[in-house]
């Protein structure tokens, strides 16, 4: 996948280093910028009013970070209202809690006394509350955005299973309804479909015990597939696999451009008694699928096939996207 699933608050643990340059970086901004405003004149005060928010900055982030809301993935029978109550009320205390040892830290590293007059005090509930908010915020969405990532990759893999569940009937009786057309007219065609089909049938079953595998594999996958249909077709399907070098090893789901390419043949290629052509491209970082079928009408609803495609690849970061041609139709995936 393109994205980390870890929690937010394992971002301490994972990358201290980066954290901790991170929350000097956001410390000092905090402290130069309030003291600014506050008047600070001189190096020594702005160095000073830095090492005040680099302080705040490393207490606040570490303290959100590490100590998190309890409740926020507890009590299942709690209303989401109660929830978030607790949470923000846990936070308050906790900010409270930070604020004092922020101030501690600073009278025993500096010797300034951040409670010693009231100037000093507003530009210390202000350091306190521009670091904490920026934590708190940047808390709250990257929670978010990871929620969402896991409900679209859960979306994503439910309808994998259902893909699974109708792939392989739905080219099982495309592939014999060929056969079956052929055993009187051609028995040796026949028995090559058979041969086929067996050996398209075995990389679906290798495809679907494995998360990922190499768009080379995928592309022997489409060779089989493209083999049968042509003794399907017969002379009036020509195509083309061209797979780049530097692209055969990356690793994408397995059977994600299978349903694209039967979208072809369904519904470019069933309808068109002319020769057809149909063009698996992979190259530059895309994979474009193209054909000279009937095309489709504009703004037409995207298939159980298509819509799985386009869930699978939007919870790995890719996209998949009609492209204007003037004859049949053309997709491009971009897988990340």
């Amino acid at each position: 996948m393109a994205y980390s699933d870890s929690q937010p608050h394992r971002y301490i643990r994972e990358h201290p280093w980066l954290w901790a340059a991170q929350a000097v970086g956001v410390g000092a901004s905090i402290g130069m910028g309030l003291g600014y405003l506050m008047g600070a004149r001189g190096l020594r005060d702005f160095g000073m009013n830095a090492v005040v928010g680099i302080i705040f900055s490393c207490v606040m982030w570490a303290g959100f970070e590490l100590f998190h809301s309890p409740f926020e993935s507890r009590k299942e029978g709690w209303s989401p209202e109660r929830v978030g109550l607790v949470s923000v009320l846990w936070m308050l205390a906790l900010y409270a809690v930070l604020l004092l040892i922020s101030i501690s830290l600073i009278r025993f590293l500096t010797g300034v006394n951040m409670l010693r007059n009231s100037s000093v005090m507003v530009f210390t509930g202000l350091a306190g509350l521009a670091a904490s908010g920026f934590i708190a915020t940047k808390e709250t969405i990257a929670g978010h955005v990871a929620a969402e990532r896991r409900l679209v990759l859960a979306e994503a893999r439910a309808s994998f299973l259902s893909l699974q569940a109708q792939i392989q009937p739905h080219t099982l009786f495309n592939a014999l309804n060929t056969i079956a057309a052929l055993i009187p007219e051609d028995p040796r065609r026949a028995e090559e479909a058979t041969e086929r089909l067996s050996a398209l049938l075995r990389r679906i079953l290798g495809a679907l015990e494995q998360p990922v595998w190499s768009l080379r594999e995928e592309f022997a996958l489409l060779e089989h597939l493209l083999r049968l249909e042509a003794l399907r077709f017969g002379e009036r399907l020509n195509y083309q696999l061209i797979l780049e070098p530097a692209m055969a090893e990356q690793q994408i789901q397995p059977l994600l451009l299978l349903p694209l390419v039967e979208n072809s043949f369904k519904h470019g290629f069933r309808p068109k008694v002319e020769a057809c052509h149909i063009t698996v491209r992979a190259e530059g970082g895309r994979i474009r699928i193209q054909d000279d079928g009937v095309g489709r009408e504009e703004g037409a609803p995207d298939g159980v096939g298509l819509r799985t495609v386009r869930e699978r690849l939007g919870a790995s970061g890719g996209s998949l996207r009609w492209l204007p041609v003037e004859e049949g139709c053309a997709l491009e995936v971009r897988l990340s």
